[in-house]
């Protein structure tokens, strides 16, 4: 699958957790190393992470909203060690009243926005998007249902959120500075042409806050700028070469975890080595019902049964979607107004993009619109 229909892939899986209000975790990748993870609940998001700087990023953030914490003196049991440790320990500070529940959601929302925001930034790179729900061949129900999530810390409207990050990821773009990420240090290159270009009171600024260190979101803190606009005023600077940017390494908070007893445990829970749930490819059904309702109870029957759903709330698009998807079945309502069940039928048989050996009546189900009634 090229990047263009990744993109589309994307999106409609988010809008999906949302239409259908699902509980679900997105995987998005651009590879192994490099990947995000969206958590919905019931239709909202709840949590979002990334493999890039996450010890960096709680730190920064935490100490941002909350400069009274102090991240290094907290640990973590070891058997609570998980791809969710980062939520898992902002829930600790707040049920030990470290912070309040307004900072704790500020911190959460933020976390959820920088790692959304990252993500749209790397659309053309991405390579996987994949969909995973609690089905009994892995152990994602085990962390969709946990305690953490039962009452989630906060619910974002994810298409509120996303319309304004969206903006931003394109004013961004639009800079056209290549390889630009808010994860990346500015450093000095050429100090020469850097003094010609701008004034001895700008090059002194530079001076002292650029040194290779610390990434553009650190340096947007400490300039009390926006990150965005932190970008435009070095944007010249970037694309002249007198400054590049690069990447630097994660921040560790060293007392997070008890040091497991031997070698074997260390390895086991080792954050950068351990492995985490197995994404699956899961089988495709598309639900055509002009009553969103019912494609959502249906998503909520089959999701934690390890299928993956796109809802047609319009019959008229029915064919489109399927030349766009490879559906392992199709559920249609038999008596929709502007188009029936059995017509769409008919249509779809004759689709030579869809049809093959193994399709026949089965795969095509036509049911009553008074489902679970």
């Amino acid at each position: 699958m090229n990047a263009l229909n990744q993109i589309k892939q994307l999106k409609t899986e988010l809008n999906n957790a949302v239409e259908l209000q699902q509980t679900c975790k997105i995987y998005v990748a651009i590879s192994p190393e490099h990947n995000w993870s969206f958590y919905f609940k019931k239709g909202y998001l709840i949590w979002a992470s990334s493999s890039i700087h996450r010890f960096r990023r709680l730190y920064r953030i935490t100490q941002q909203l909350c400069p009274q914490l102090n991240c290094q003196s907290i640990r973590l049991r070891e058997q609570e060690i998980s791809e969710l440790w980062e939520y898992l320990l902002i829930s600790v500070l707040y049920k030990r009243q470290i912070i309040t529940i307004v900072e704790i959601k500020e911190i959460v929302q933020e976390i959820i926005k920088e790692v959304l925001f990252d993500c749209l930034l790397a659309d053309t790179q991405i390579t996987t998007v994949k969909v995973i729900f609690g089905t009994q061949n892995n152990n994602m129900g085990a962390i969709l249902n946990s305690p953490l999530f039962k009452q989630p810390i906060i619910q974002i409207e994810y298409k509120k959120t996303i319309h304004r990050l969206e903006l931003q990821a394109s004013d961004w773009k639009a800079l056209n500075i290549n390889n630009c990420s808010p994860n990346l240090a500015p450093v000095i290159i050429d100090i020469n042409k850097l003094k010609k270009e701008i004034t001895p009171e700008k090059y002194q600024q530079i001076f002292m806050l650029i040194n290779g260190k610390k990434t553009l979101r650190d340096l947007a803190i400490v300039t009390k700028l926006d990150v965005l606009k932190l970008i435009r005023t070095l944007a010249p600077q970037i694309k002249n070469k007198a400054i590049a940017l690069q990447q630097i390494p994660d921040q560790q908070l060293n007392n997070l975890y008890f040091v497991p007893k031997n070698q074997s445990d260390q390895e086991k829970y080792n954050f950068q080595t351990r492995e985490y749930i197995q994404e699956l490819e899961l089988p495709l059904v598309i639900c055509v019902d002009n009553n969103p309702k019912i494609c959502q109870k249906i998503a909520q029957i089959l999701n934690p049964a390890g299928y993956r759903i796109i809802p047609v709330n319009d019959a008229a698009k029915t064919l489109l979607v399927l030349l766009e998807n490879q559906p392992d079945l199709i559920i249609m309502n038999a008596t929709m107004p502007d188009a029936s069940g059995y017509e769409l039928s008919t249509q779809i048989r004759k689709m030579p993009s869809v049809t093959s050996p193994d399709v026949n009546s089965s795969s095509i189900t036509l049911a009553s619109p008074n489902l679970g009634g």
